[in-house]
């Protein structure tokens, strides 16, 4: 029966713009495609704010204003981030000898020998990356457009569960917090390959800040549950417990040897599964 199904708004992360489809028409097949992915039957929906993010002007992806697909472009916020991400993940301070391009190269360099990633790939991953996190955190008007876009979207749909992947988990945690969607009752958020603990770079610009380091479950959720595989390099660090609380679990496991940060192998794990049906039915 329809209400035994639950009801499901999906939030996207890196990656997503669609320039050749309006962002109706990109809802709905992102919808489609993750629904295929889920183990269980749910009504799902999805929130959609890639198009809010994008420079004005910029019409398709291969827009110059897009900067290439390497770190050489990355403008001086961006780089600050990758600096951010870096120091997260460990580098030896041996190898990390002041942030100039050709460094981060060399850190990057270490850091595909260590995750077992292909070099140029995770220059591209990369760069995407904290592109796309910098035009959310640098960029007010477009932040307050895709958060209030997730948060109607969230209003609208009145959903019992959301799964906020990626940068996405970054747009829902703030959403949640606004307004327009924090009287609405969420039985469970998962969040899902998370920058939401990166210090320096997301997690001290949070909205609202945390207090004394540490954010919290947003009041109209009733319970959080973070996974992330143990290879995403989005999500660094991985568990999130070490700087929110109000997180019932903190899961690392494997979704795909290579695909390691796409929504879908998320959906389609086990952790996953077993979130979705620990709601009451």
């Amino acid at each position: 029966m329809a209400s035994q199904v639950n009801r499901i708004v999906a939030v996207h992360g890196i990656g997503n713009y669609r320039p050749h489809q309006t962002p109706e028409d990109a809802a709905e097949s992102l919808r489609t495609t993750w629904t295929r992915s889920l183990r269980e039957p749910a009504d799902l929906h999805t929130a959609y704010y890639a198009h809010l993010l994008r420079p004005t002007g910029v019409q398709s992806a291969g827009n110059s204003q897009l900067g290439g697909a390497d770190i050489d472009g990355l403008t001086g916020p961006q780089a600050a981030m990758l600096s951010d991400w870096l120091n997260a993940y460990g580098v030896p301070e041996q190898i990390a000898q002041g942030r100039l391009t050709r460094a981060m190269r060399q850190e990057l360099s270490w850091v595909a020998e260590r995750s077992g990633k292909p070099f140029n790939g995770l220059l591209r991953f990369m760069a995407r990356f904290v592109r796309e996190v910098a035009w959310y955190l640098e960029h007010p008007e477009r932040r307050t457009a895709a958060r209030d876009h997730v948060a109607a979207t969230i209003a609208r749909v009145q959903p019992r569960v959301i799964v906020a992947h990626s940068l996405g988990s970054v747009v829902t945690y703030e959403a949640l917090w606004s307004s327009a969607a924090s009287s609405v009752p969420i039985e469970l958020l998962v969040t899902v390959g998370s920058p939401l603990a990166l210090p320096g770079a997301v997690l001290d610009r949070l909205d609202p800040a945390p207090v004394a380091g540490r954010g919290r479950r947003p009041p109209a959720v009733g319970r959080w549950i973070n996974i992330a595989d143990v290879g995403d390099l989005v999500a660094v660090p991985r568990l999130l417990t070490r700087a929110f609380d109000g997180i019932e679990e903190d899961i690392e496991t494997s979704i795909a040897p290579v695909d390691f940060h796409t929504l879908g192998n998320y959906l389609a794990c086990e952790a996953m599964e077993k979130a979705l049906l620990s709601v009451a039915r």
